[in-house]
């Protein structure tokens, strides 16, 4: 299954840039492949320290590295896609980078703003939402396996 997917996938890649071809042009193809490439390694280039910086100013003021590494890890993939020729990895590497954008300034655990974290014994405990079994309306989605 995962043999067949990677060997779709640059299929239909280079279907969808043959039509891009035919539709716009040769030329403004290649460029449209060269510029996204090169756009790629920028981005990669950026957010790489970008994030490496904001990564040792959270350790040095000792608060949670998560959200720059949710939003270092989407940028990244962002980059990487745009490097591969392509429409449908351009299309997705946009959709990486809204969610590289959109967990940038998220607050990690024990942040203001993101859940608080306590000490109890030897446990800590990050505090969530609960909801008891009485109170919900839809019956039990679990499945069970016996």
């Amino acid at each position: 299954m995962i043999r067949l997917l990677l060997l779709a996938v640059p299929l239909i890649e280079l279907a969808g840039l043959i039509i891009l071809g035919q539709r716009i042009g040769v030329g403004y193809t290649l460029l449209w492949v060269l510029a996204s490439g090169l756009l790629g390694v920028a981005v990669i280039q950026r957010h790489g320290w970008s994030t490496l910086q904001r990564l040792q100013e959270r350790m040095a003021e000792n608060r949670s590295p998560f959200g720059v590494l949710k939003s270092g890890m989407w940028g990244v993939v962002a980059g990487l896609l745009l490097m591969f020729p392509g429409v449908i990895t351009d299309a997705l590497a946009v959709v990486a980078f809204i969610l590289a954008l959109r967990h940038r300034g998220q607050a990690g655990p024990g942040e203001p703003g993101g859940p608080k974290v306590y000490r109890r014994g030897d446990n800590n405990v990050i505090e969530g939402e609960w909801e008891s079994r009485e109170q919900r309306d839809e019956p039990d989605s679990r499945i069970d396996k016996h």
